[in-house]
């Protein structure tokens, strides 16, 4: 089986991203990137410049290239194919406002950056040091005050319920048109991912990556999106 991480470098996963990916499994996933573009813009200048941590796909970075003219975008992404779709995705809106890199956040330049998301990626980075690292060093290539979005998968794996999360996340994809092959995949992928944490460990990851006045703005089913500031 492929696993959680590992599954992002699949091109045929890639391909099937956009159809099948976030607005499919997502609840309220075009609302969400609204929510999104309203909390940036009330701490962003203009002519901000984003970091968007796992750019891959492009569909934030599309989104907000077209509600934000002036925004300029830094996206970094491990996999090269992902950062290939995202490309031809978002680059119709963005033009030469987009620069995407191969690599995590450490790649990044260092700022400092007038605001920052992590949409859908940290529910896939190891809870070894390593979501703590990701956070901490987006913080860090951020202006003091500025907005950082982060929207996570959560889901408590040693909860008594946690089958019963799996099955929803599977019948939501499903009454979203995706077929069950597929479904059936992801709700594996999902039973093996060992990185998935509660919501309050991530609030908890937020807080000590030195990230202030945490707020919840979005729920649907196991997501959970913040609204933080640096």
């Amino acid at each position: 089986m492929t696993s959680p991480t590992r599954m992002y470098d699949n091109a045929e996963w890639a391909k099937r991203y956009v159809a099948d990916g976030p607005p499919a499994f997502t609840p309220g996933h075009a609302g969400l990137l609204q929510m999104v573009g309203v909390l940036l813009a009330e701490r962003t200048p203009p002519d901000g410049t984003v970091l968007i941590v796992g750019a891959g796909g492009g569909l934030e970075t599309r989104y907000l290239a077209g509600t934000f003219p002036g925004y300029r975008f830094i996206g970094v992404d491990p996999s090269q194919q992902m950062l290939d779709m995202a490309r031809a995705i978002a680059a119709p809106a963005a033009g030469d406002r987009l620069t995407l890199i191969q690599g995590t956040v450490l790649d990044a330049p260092p700022g400092p950056f007038d605001a920052a998301t992590c949409i859908l990626v940290l529910h896939v980075i190891p809870d070894d040091g390593s979501k703590a690292r990701t956070l901490e060093n987006v913080r860090r290539r951020l202006k003091p005050g500025a907005p950082f979005v982060l929207v996570d998968q959560c889901i408590d794996r040693a909860a008594s319920d946690f089958e019963q999360r799996v099955e929803r996340y599977g019948a939501y994809a499903l009454a979203s048109g995706v077929d069950a092959n597929t479904v059936s995949g992801a709700k594996e992928h999902l039973r093996a991912n060992q990185c998935v944490v509660a919501a309050g460990r991530n609030e908890q990851l937020l807080r000590e990556a030195g990230f202030r006045e945490a707020e919840v703005f979005y729920v649907g089913m196991a997501w959970r999106g913040w609204i933080a500031r640096a």
